[in-house]
């Protein structure tokens, strides 16, 4: 293995280490604590027949999904990412719902990195993944080689992820995002999967989310400020003694908040579906986020800490955030997340 590819695999554990420490959370800062939903006391259902199904649909892709909750992107292109994403993928594969893979960049240059999806897909045949390029990445690689990440991992549908804080303050990071649009452009022409656009926890101005409508994306993840912060993670790589330390905490608390996306999503009127993700822990949060708008919701560090854990602790997991989100439902008098999303939601 060449030196780069070992910096990347160093690289990558540090993320999973970092990520998991309290320091690297923006705890309370999702906007989430100022959402109520409205109790509804004599709700006109039976509780067995509350349905949290949804599906993903868009041009000639159509995915039945059990619930709209769905597993965030962590890691990969590394050996122990690769036992993480099989327990996450098996998951997805029992439980029928959404998975998006860690960053594919390493198999832009190492056709051997592949060989991950490969084994995943052995394990997991069924599991509904969500390929991950990142915008930097995208403007700068032929369009041949990103329909070759989407075959690696048969995803149906690709995530570009778009974080200039964190690639500013990554000491490897790629810093040169000029013509972004284009290439998202440009890649949803190619493309024979649905493109999502994603943050990585610093959300969406109405702004951005506007120039975004027109390209043919299916979705935007607005992935809002409130859980794991990739600047603080990326300031935690660097020593004390050095500049981007220092930088970093400057940035600690860079972004918009999951809740605020949402709200511009609403103010931008755009046609695509509206995701969100970040500090996502309950499925009270699930929810609420739903009665604002966001039609799939992503969770990463719940998912992350269980399958470090074992394939039990994970559909715990999972049991636990579906039945929070269908008693939400239940209490609001909502017989599915249509009926959640037409409720009034109150600060």
């Amino acid at each position: 293995m060449n030196e780069s590819n070992t910096q990347f695999e160093n690289r990558k554990r540090d993320h999973i280490r970092i990520a998991l420490d309290p320091r690297s959370q923006t705890e309370g800062q999702t906007g989430l604590d100022s959402i109520e939903l409205i109790h509804e006391a004599l709700p006109d259902l039976n509780f067995k027949e509350v349905d949290i199904s949804t599906s993903f649909s868009f041009s000639k892709t159509h995915v039945g999904l059990s619930s709209p909750i769905f597993i965030s992107s962590m890691t990969a292109g590394h050996e122990h990412g690769r036992e993480i994403n099989e327990r996450l993928a098996r998951l997805s594969d029992r439980r029928q719902i959404l998975m998006g893979v860690g960053s594919q960049r390493r198999e832009l240059n190492d056709t051997n990195a592949s060989q991950e999806w490969t084994q995943v897909r052995k394990a997991a045949p069924k599991a509904r993944l969500l390929g991950n390029i990142g915008i930097a990445q995208l403007i700068k690689t032929p369009l041949d080689d990103i329909r070759r990440l989407v075959s690696a991992t048969e995803a149906v549908a690709l995530f570009v992820h778009v974080n200039p804080l964190q690639e500013v303050l990554q000491p490897e990071g790629t810093t040169d995002f000029k013509n972004s649009l284009q290439a998202i452009e440009n890649l949803v022409k190619f493309a024979e999967v649905p493109v999502i656009v994603k943050e990585v926890g610093c959300g969406f101005s109405t702004s951005t989310l506007k120039r975004l409508e027109g390209t043919g994306i299916a979705a935007v993840d607005v992935a809002g400020k409130g859980g794991t912060h990739w600047g603080r993670v990326e300031g935690y790589r660097s020593q004390e003694s050095e500049m981007l330390y220092h930088v970093a905490q400057t940035f600690a608390n860079w972004g918009i908040s999951t809740v605020e996306s949402l709200r511009h999503a609403e103010a931008a009127q755009v046609s695509y579906e509206v995701w969100a993700s970040g500090g996502v822990r309950s499925g009270l949060d699930v929810a609420k986020l739903c009665a604002l708008g966001a039609k799939k919701v992503g969770i990463a560090k719940p998912f992350l800490e269980a399958a470090l854990q074992s394939d039990e602790a994970l559909e715990n997991l999972l049991n636990r955030l579906e039945t929070e989100l269908k008693i939400a439902l239940f209490c609001t008098g909502s017989k599915n997340l249509a009926e959640l999303a037409d409720k009034k939601v109150v600060r």
